[in-house]
């Protein structure tokens, strides 16, 4: 992740249409959404890239490695109320303020953080990546309302016009940038409440009558945020999407959530990270008598 306000080369090849004033500058995504791996490590396996598009590479050529810690910081930093201003004790402050929350003691009306742990337990079940999606969004959307009412000295209040919730997708999405057609179809995807109710009201045949917001979050939860939508979501309204990878012959639990949580030192995993380069074969090159190519082990679950 590059800083904000670091800056770096930026040599991509401009569109062969773009205008004259912008002929040495390749506009970011405007839409580019971050697309996370959820309990496995990020892998290439299976994904078939066709063409990369100059700004594409151009992000990839100045992506940089950062640990967790330092990439939650930045974020932090960019969501706070000062996000110009150092606030190196920002990340404490706030793994300590959502404690309770991971703990199972803060209730947001009839929503209970001790859902999380009972959703979580399901999670980590042996089985195939679909099976995961229900208790992952239940877990995500019961921390979401919950987190909506800490207050932490130094971040930004909610804004309600957001209420983010998180929605089943598996469906593809399209956007247009530069003139390139563009699509994606993310697993799960983060959306305003609004944006993430309306295509199940519209199969209904009309909107209900107005509901308060932590009704109508409530209702959602339960009923339509673990189903995929009937009609594909505008990638305009997504807030961020989140793609599973997961071996479906996987017979082992993951480990389980703990029953209570204390702010520690971090401690990486290892591997921390896997580099691009991990498919490649560990064996060294093959001599010229060797034609066959090792195939590349599925490294990228654990």
């Amino acid at each position: 992740m590059s800083p904000a306000g670091e800056t770096g080369t930026s040599s991509t090849p401009p569109r062969a249409n773009a205008p004259a004033h912008s002929t040495s500058k390749i506009e970011s995504t405007p839409n580019s959404r971050g697309t996370a791996v959820v309990s496995e490590n990020i892998g290439v396996l299976g994904v078939n890239v066709k063409k990369v598009r100059p700004w594409i590479q151009r992000d990839i050529e100045q992506a940089k490695e950062c640990k967790a810690d330092a990439m939650l910081q930045a974020l932090l930093q960019r969501a706070s109320s000062t996000p110009e201003t150092q606030q190196p004790e920002l990340l404490q402050k706030c793994l300590k303020a959502v404690l309770p929350v991971c703990n199972g003691q803060v209730s947001a009306g009839d929503i209970y953080s001790s859902g999380i742990e009972i959703a979580l337990k399901k999670y980590v079940r042996p089985g195939v990546e679909n099976n995961l999606y229900a208790p992952f969004i239940e877990a995500t959307n019961i921390a979401l309302a919950c987190l909506e009412d800490i207050k932490i000295d130094g971040m930004r209040a909610p804004v309600p016009a957001v209420d983010m919730i998180c929605q089943q997708n598996d469906m593809p999405m399209y956007q247009n940038h530069q003139t390139v057609k563009s699509a994606r179809k993310p697993d799960l995807v983060f959306l305003p409440l609004n944006s993430a109710c309306a295509p199940f009201e519209d199969e209904k045949g009309g909107k209900k009558g107005k509901q308060k917001d932590d009704e109508k979050r409530k209702a959602h939860m339960v009923k339509n945020a673990m189903a995929k939508p009937p009609a594909p979501l505008p990638w305009k309204d997504v807030l961020a999407c989140i793609e599973f990878k997961r071996k479906t012959d996987r017979k082992k639990s993951i480990k389980p959530p703990q029953s209570s949580y204390k702010v520690n030192d971090y401690v990486p995993t290892k591997p921390e990270y896997l580099p691009v380069d991990h498919l490649k074969a560990e064996d060294p090159a093959p001599g010229p008598s060797q034609t066959a190519t090792q195939p590349a082990s599925d490294t990228a679950s654990k």
